[in-house]
C-alpha cells in the first residue's frame, strides 16, 4: 500500500498541473512517491523506526453495512503531516525533473533542498521531528528489550600537581 494518495498532493499542486506533469499516468505519481520515500528512508534509517513512520495508516471513510459484511467506522490520519508534506514536495521535485531536468521551477527547487536540509538536521539531532525512535536490537537483528541506550560521558577530570 502506498503510503502518499493523490488526495496528499491537493494542498500543494493543482490536479490539471499533476496531470500535465505525469501524463495523466498515475503510474508516474506512484513512482515518483516511492522514490521519494526511498530517497527520505536513507535519511532516516539508522536513527527512527522507518517500518513505524510509513506503515502509518492515512484517512479513510466510513463504509455502512451491507448484507454479511459489518460497518466499518471511519478512520483518521495517523501518517505524520510534516513527512506527508515534505514527501509531496520530493515527489512533485521528481516529477518536474522527469519533464526537463534544467528547468525545474525555482519553488520546487528550493522546497526540494528545504526538505533535503531538514532531513539532514533531524538525523543529526539538530531537529525534534516527533519521529519513532528505532528500537535497539542484538546483532542478529532481533528486538533487544533489556538494552539500554548509549550514553556518553567520561571520567572525573583529575589534577595532578607534582
Amino acid at each position: 500500500m502506498a503510503f502518499l494518495t493523490t488526495a496528499d498532493y491537493g494542498l500543494q499542486i493543482r490536479a490539471e498541473i499533476r496531470g500535465l506533469l505525469t501524463d495523466g499516468d498515475d503510474t508516474l505519481l506512484t513512482a515518483a512517491a516511492y522514490a521519494a520515500q526511498v530517497e527520505m528512508e536513507s535519511y532516516l534509517r539508522g536513527r527512527f523506526d522507518v517500518e513505524a513512520i510509513f506503515t502509518a495508516l492515512g484517512p479513510a471513510a466510513a463504509v455502512p453495512a451491507d448484507g454479511d459484511t459489518p460497518e466499518v467506522p471511519a478512520r483518521a490520519d495517523a501518517r505524520n503531516p510534516q513527512i506527508v508534506m515534505y514527501l509531496v514536495d520530493m515527489a512533485l521535485y521528481h516529477l518536474h525533473s522527469r519533464q526537463n531536468p534544467r528547468n525545474v521551477p525555482q519553488i520546487r527547487q528550493d522546497r526540494y533542498d528545504q526538505v533535503i536540509s531538514w532531513l539532514k538536521m533531524v538525523r543529526k539531532g539538530e531537529l525534534s521531528a516527533g519521529l519513532p525512535i528505532e528500537p535497539p536490537t542484538n546483532p542478529d537483528g532481533t528486538p533487544d528489550p533489556d538494552s539500554i541506550l548509549p550514553r556518553g560521558g567520561s571520567l572525573p577530570k583529575q589534577v595532578n600537581a607534582y
